[in-house]
């Protein structure tokens, strides 16, 4: 049953990137008919400079936005123990741990591979947890590690927000241009070409950035319950994430980050009950993984 469940949500994630990169190419294609392939190389040139930016540098970012201070073995040993015991046990490279200051129970990796990987945790969640939960959860950061969640988030995390700046850039620039006071026929000229623009970047604001939400939060969702049943692999024993998440249940719900990629990645993060709510959410509901985790305990 885990294994299927795990084989599951790789092949939907990347049926749910494929989709990501023919929204790209879509938009691509709407520059090239409509202005000129010009545009069209230039915006997918820009798209990949931006994307490799983001990859190489997301990891600072994060750690910055967080101001999470990294530790050594001496300043945690307790810490450490878990996620060496953890990492010796499944092969993987230890990752560089950190501490962020925070009251709110919460953690997440991030990284381009296993290889260059960061592993952080609150204050809130060592206080709150005993030694079982917290190493689940630390099963659950070092499995979105090891399947290379945290570069699928990252890349998926740099698509949203290119078509997003891309569309909003253009309907900012075109009303602009709109607004302006130039009078006579190269007035004019611009007007009209600003009133293209704006249609072209109407359609990218009102159709790609919703589409391209809605797969990246179902990319996100699906790497939950991938490294939900990850950890179980780990521990081998579901009790403590379950135990881990449970306590979350009975918590009011932590303050959102202004960071797309910092909800994406954390592992508690503000969920509603209501279903269209959730089409929009980074991550399933905490029933909806205990359930889950139940289940793959029970066969």
């Amino acid at each position: 049953m885990l294994y299927e469940q795990i084989a599951h949500n790789k092949r939907n994630t990347w049926i749910v990137m494929i989709l990501f990169s023919l929204v790209i190419l879509v938009i691509a294609y709407l520059f090239a008919s409509m202005l000129d392939m010009t545009i069209a190389v230039i915006f997918l040139v820009a798209g990949i400079t931006y994307l490799t930016y983001t990859y190489f540098y997301a990891m600072r970012h994060l750690m910055t936005v967080t101001h999470a201070v990294q530790v050594r073995q001496h300043d945690n040993p307790q810490l450490f123990e878990l996620v060496e015991e953890l990492c010796l046990a499944s092969g993987m490279t230890i990752p560089e741990i950190y501490i962020i200051p925070n009251r709110e129970p919460n953690a997440f990796a991030t990284g381009r591979d296993p290889q260059h990987a960061s592993l952080a945790v609150t204050d809130g969640l060592l206080k709150m947890m005993n030694k079982n939960e917290v190493q689940g959860v630390i099963g659950h950061e070092l499995s979105h590690i090891r399947n290379y969640d945290t570069r699928v988030t990252t890349i998926s995390s740099g698509l949203v927000n290119l078509i997003i700046k891309t569309g909003l850039g253009i309907v900012s620039f075109s009303w602009a241009m709109i607004c302006d006071n130039d009078q006579g026929l190269l007035g004019l000229l611009i007007k009209f070409l600003a009133g293209f623009l704006l249609m072209i970047g109407g359609v990218i604001t009102l159709i790609g950035i919703p589409i391209a939400k809605l797969l990246y939060f179902a990319v996100s969702r699906q790497r939950e319950y991938l490294a939900d049943a990850g950890s179980v692999e780990l521990t081998r024993e579901p009790s403590g994430l379950i135990s881990a998440l449970t306590k979350l249940q009975h918590m009011s719900s932590p303050q959102r980050s202004r960071d797309m990629m910092v909800n994406a990645l954390s592992f508690n993060t503000p969920l509603s009950s209501h279903f269209i709510v959730n089409l929009f959410a980074d991550h399933p509901t905490l029933e909806k993984r205990i359930k889950r985790l139940k289940n793959s305990a029970s066969i």
